[in-house]
């Protein structure tokens, strides 16, 4: 499943996130798992990962018994403050308030596609990274290929 696209919405008083139509319909619920995994973001979002995504991910990252101290302390921050929720029958998640808070997004949000997951921003936030960063979009996407290729180049792998 790739996620794209950026969706404008409003949280209700309890603070429940209706996931887009479009997503929900994409996401086979067979392979993926029911629910979401709330996780936090970089640059202060809130990612959402399919219950399948989100095992395949924890599983690149086997625990060892003696790892690195930022290994340990990133581990333990990002799955304690990670939480499962369901969706009710609206399509509609509960977003915590205090992953709300630490995030500080407040009622308007953007949700928007990355590949392998989705983010929420809060809109003001999201709509001043998109006015900020897309002149710079085409050297971004050159600058993200140059790295990847360079990557590639010193695992090994051919050209």
């Amino acid at each position: 499943m790739i996620f794209t696209g950026e969706f404008s919405y409003r949280l209700d008083a309890k603070n429940r996130l209706v996931i887009p139509a479009q997503v929900r319909d994409g996401v086979d619920i067979q392979q993926e798992g029911q629910g979401w995994y709330l996780v936090p973001g970089f640059s202060g979002t809130i990612s959402l990962y399919t219950p399948a995504m989100f095992e395949r991910l924890a599983g690149e990252q086997q625990a060892e018994l003696f790892r690195l101290k930022n290994i340990r302390d990133y581990e333990r921050l990002h799955f304690a403050l990670s939480a499962r929720v369901d969706m009710d029958r609206l399509g509609r998640i509960l977003i915590p308030d205090v992953m709300l808070r630490r995030a500080r997004i407040g009622k308007e949000v953007s949700i928007i596609g990355v590949r392998d997951h989705l983010e929420i921003w809060d809109q003001a936030r999201w709509d001043e990274f998109v006015n900020g960063s897309f002149a710079a979009h085409d050297d971004m996407a050159l600058s993200a290929y140059e790295t990847k290729r360079n990557e590639t180049r010193g695992s090994g792998s051919a050209s």
